[in-house]
Parts: C-alpha cells; sequence; structure tokens
C-alpha cells in the first residue's frame, strides 16, 4: 500500500484461508503499485502460498512486527505473478524497504534450500477500495 494509503506502517498482517475457510494470519511487507495492486515476496513452497494457490481470497491490515492487525481489514485476491510485472514487484518492494528488504531476499536465498523452500515468488494482492 503507497504510504499515504496506511499511513506510513511497515508490517502487514495477510490472513489466508485453509481448507475449511479457516484464516491463518502471517506477517508481510507490501508495496503499492498501480491501480490499486500490491506486492509481496514469499517462498514458493511456504504455507502461505500453498493456501494461496487453494483459495485466492487474501484479507490484509496494517499490523505490529509479529502480525497483530492495528487497522481496518480490507479483502482482496492474490496471484502469483512472473515475468515484468515479477521485476516490478521486486524493485517496489526494493524502494520500499530499502536495504532491509535485500537482506531478506539475500537469507531467503541462504537460509532454505532450494529443494525445501523453492524459489521466492512474487505475489500480486488486488484489494478492494479502502474504507
Amino acid at each position: 500500500m503507497r504510504r499515504r494509503e496506511t499511513g506510513g506502517e511497515r508490517y502487514f498482517a495477510l490472513r489466508t484461508f485453509g481448507v475449511g475457510g479457516r484464516g491463518r494470519v502471517t506477517p508481510v511487507w507490501l508495496a503499492a503499485g498501480s491501480d490499486g495492486r500490491h506486492y509481496l515476496l514469499t517462498p514458493e513452497r511456504s504455507h502461505k502460498m500453498r493456501r494461496l494457490r487453494r483459495d485466492p481470497r487474501v484479507q490484509v491490515a496494517p499490523s505490529d512486527f509479529d502480525g497483530t492487525a492495528r487497522g481496518e481489514w480490507r479483502r482482496g485476491r492474490a496471484q502469483e505473478v512472473d515475468g515484468a510485472e515479477r521485476t516490478e514487484g521486486l524493485s517496489l518492494l526494493a524502494a520500499r524497504y530499502g536495504l532491509s528488504f535485500r537482506w531478506f531476499r539475500l537469507l531467503l536465498a541462504l537460509g532454505r534450500p532450494r529443494s525445501a523452500g523453492g524459489r521466492a515468488v512474487v505475489v500480486r494482492l488486488d484489494l478492494d477500495a479502502a474504507p
């Protein structure tokens, strides 16, 4: 979300839905693109990606570092992206979070073997209009 849309929030709670519709909340970083699109980066084989592939519905709210929501939840849909849109998402995240994001990408690459976590994927969130 653009800083003016979020009041400069740094962390966001992402609620994804598992089998049976039960919501699971994960803290994430988001960067706003054009037309209400937002991007996040996550390992390909993470639990949140498994849930998103089954059910693309999401809810997002500003949060604390640990994912405790501190604001209004917004509904939306998620989709993994590649090509030019993946590059755009990575650029937006790097611009928003700077060196912290670069360290995060390095830790994803080094700390989780490709055989265990897979590659990092960019996910686009199309969120409903803010209340």
